[in-house]
């Protein structure tokens, strides 16, 4: 191989290749001796079609593909040769030559930092701990509770309220036609729930069981369906019952009503329920302080093209998730018209992204961690739960598609290198009521007002993170 450096700046190295002709026709000759064993043509034996008819009709083909095959072990070779660790696949192109004798091509390579890694085991990462106390757990099941509506049906002389449930026929018309959706019996209205619109809830105060009304609705002008925008609407409905909210009793009834065998029972679920999460945001602590470590005790040049790659990724996410199916998004991405500042915000994740991932790759790298077969695996159908009836094509899609399988792959490997850092530096422990626990990890998500970005929303925890009452299913057709 004849090769020249002709860049050698930072991180940027190219290289202009020089392959003899005669090594392109020799390989072309032998390509085509190959084609000749298996070709077959009216009015010749098998392999004895001449090597110029051969070459007449499938030269160029083959002066291509070997060409190709040239150029890839050329560049694999250059990268070997000079031991050299590109972030992405180098870029060739091929020069044109008013020479014959040759073939020449240059090869564009970015490459990955060269970076001494901290000792982590001279490192010291605070390792935060609840206390939790009685009264959490018993905060946490009374929520559970309230959220676990219940509503006892009132007199017939009883008139709704707002937060009452009113069970209902009811037939909408437009100008006096009916319209889909628009008709339903025994249906369940829960007066500002704010599920229905909000005219037909409101109409629906001060009526009883056995009363019939007619409610007039003006349909918004976001309506999903946008023959029905800005439309007035008429709504006949016959009160069926009304019912209002009762307390919940915690008891023994009401945990088996949540899957446990008792009262006590389900005391210890939600007491466990309630350590895994803070186990969970605990160790979402330890791994944000241990990046803010990797960011301020690395420091070298991050490779330009993944710096831009990532950067479009996130604004393109952001136009996205603004904008998502209106053709004004469709123009947006066109123009990729976002603010100064939101650039500015972009630009600092993707150098903050790009610089941390290179920093957990050279740890696994160093360290010699892989993700395992089995592994990927598991991931993989847990990944394919979230499609009911299609876990096996979505499956056989990551298997077959190795750029979308590395959307798995990349977190299962960016925790095993966290889990394994995190194993080597020096835990401090520090136990903590669950108000001061939140506080911190909440400071420790959203440090300083002004550094917060306005692309990305923050994560922020409340005290009561979560509940175990399961959602109940809407079953509403004319909604807000």
């Amino acid at each position: 191989m004849n090769y020249k450096e002709t860049l050698n700046k930072g991180l940027k190295r190219s290289y202009e290749v020089t392959v003899p002709s005669t090594d392109v026709e020799a390989l072309v000759n032998t390509k085509i001796l190959e084609i000749q064993k298996t070709i077959k043509m009216d009015g010749f034996r098998p392999g004895k079609v001449p090597t110029d008819l051969i070459k007449k009709q499938h030269g160029e083909q083959a002066h291509s593909e070997v060409l190709n095959d040239l150029i890839n072990k050329n560049v694999s070779e250059l990268v070997t040769e000079n031991k050299l660790r590109p972030v992405a696949q180098p870029q060739v192109n091929l020069k044109e030559e008013k020479d014959k004798t040759k073939t020449v091509f240059t090869v564009d390579i970015e490459i990955f930092p060269e970076i001494k890694l901290v000792d982590f085991e001279k490192t010291t990462i605070e390792n935060y701990t609840v206390k939790l106390e009685k009264a959490e757990t018993k905060k946490r099941i009374d929520l559970i509770a309230k959220n676990q509506k219940s509503y006892q049906k009132q007199a017939d002389s009883y008139k709704a309220k707002e937060g009452d449930s009113v069970v209902l026929d009811y037939e909408g018309t437009i100008d006096g036609k009916n319209f889909d959706g628009g008709k339903a019996e025994e249906q369940s209205i829960v007066i500002g729930a704010g599920q229905y619109l909000p005219d037909l809830e409101k109409g629906l105060i001060g009526l009883k069981a056995g009363d019939e009304k007619n409610i007039s609705v003006k349909f918004p002008e976001t309506y999903h369906a946008k023959e029905m925008q800005n439309a007035d609407a008429v709504f006949a409905c016959k009160i069926k019952a009304v019912s209002s909210e009762k307390e919940t009793e915690i008891n023994d009834a009401f945990a088996k009503s949540m899957g446990a065998t008792d009262l006590k029972d389900f005391q210890s679920k939600v007491e466990e329920q309630m350590k895994s999460e803070y186990e969970k945001l605990s160790k979402d602590m330890s791994k944000k302080e241990l990046f803010d470590i990797l960011d301020k005790e690395h420091s070298f040049d991050l490779p330009e093209g993944l710096i831009t790659s990532e950067f479009n990724n996130l604004k393109a996410g952001y136009l996205q998730d603004k904008n998502p199916t209106s053709d004004q998004h469709k123009k947006d991405i066109e123009k990729q018209e976002i603010s100064k500042e939101m650039e500015k915000d972009f630009q600092e994740q993707a150098e903050n992204r790009i610089k941390l991932g290179i920093v957990l790759n050279e740890i696994g790298q160093v360290n010699k961690i892989q993700v395992s077969q089995e592994e990927m695996q598991q991931a993989l159908y847990q990944y394919a739960g979230n499609f009911p009836g299609q876990e096996q094509e979505v499956v056989e899609y990551f298997k077959k598609n190795p750029d979308a399988a590395m959307q798995i792959q990349a977190p299962l490997y960016e925790n095993k290198v966290v889990d394994f850092v995190l194993s080597k530096v020096k835990l401090k422990n520090n136990e903590l009521d669950l108000d001061s626990f939140i506080k911190i990890y909440n400071g420790l998500n959203n440090p300083v007002e002004k550094t917060k970005s306005k692309a990305v929303k923050k994560k922020t925890v409340k005290k009561e993170t979560k509940t175990t009452a399961p959602k109940k299913k809407k079953t509403t057709k004319v909604k807000k």
